[in-house]
């Protein structure tokens, strides 16, 4: 019986390194993604200002009357980095944070993804590595979740008000990395976007 307790002792003394590397290298990783966070509320503040010259952004907005729900209005904001490509001579669009604002009924959404550039010159290794939802429901109750990823799995999950919130509110991590990635579509588009 002490040998068998003295086995799973030094097991677990030998796997304490490794589970320690683990969360050393989850906190680098939720450390970078708040400090691109913060990078990207700076350039935002950055590209308000009326003197800046070119905002670098994609905004799509639209106005419709949805049946059973009225008056929908929504507005995306696609904020990138531009570069030139090697191979082909044509700009490459980096999505770097993207907004999302739209209603149906009385209902209000807001979302925000924020990708994370390696800068190696390629687009297609931007990732998503953060997804904030903020939605109200029909009796005017706040759900807010967030998202951390890292190499498109999810890291941490932090979600405020879930006792009083329908589930439906609060999207999953799965349909954020797809809204993610439908966005990051639309701002590579560069046959729409450099023709």
């Amino acid at each position: 019986m002490k040998s068998r307790i003295l086995t799973l002792a030094l097991l677990a003394l030998m796997l304490l390194p490794v589970a320690a590397e683990a969360q050393n290298s989850k906190e680098k990783q939720l450390a970078t993604i708040r400090e691109s966070y913060a990078s990207a509320m700076n350039m935002l503040q950055m590209r308000s200002d009326p003197e800046y010259p070119a905002k670098d952004k994609i905004v799509i907005t639209s106005d419709e009357m949805w049946p059973g729900s009225g008056q929908h209005n929504g507005k995306m904001e696609i904020f990138f980095g531009l570069d030139l490509s090697e191979e082909e001579s044509v700009i490459q669009r980096f999505p770097r944070f993207a907004r999302y604002t739209y209603n149906i009924g009385s209902q209000k959404y807001y979302y925000e993804i924020l990708w994370y550039d390696p800068d190696d010159g390629k687009p297609e290794h931007c990732q998503p590595v953060f997804f904030h939802s903020k939605n109200t429901d029909y009796h005017d109750k706040t759900v807010e979740c967030r998202y951390y990823f890292w190499d498109g799995k999810l890291l941490k999950t932090l979600i405020n008000n879930t006792q009083q919130a329908d589930e439906d509110y609060i999207p999953s991590p799965e349909e954020a990395l797809s809204r993610a990635k439908m966005i990051f579509q639309i701002a590579t588009m560069n046959d729409l976007w450099n023709y």
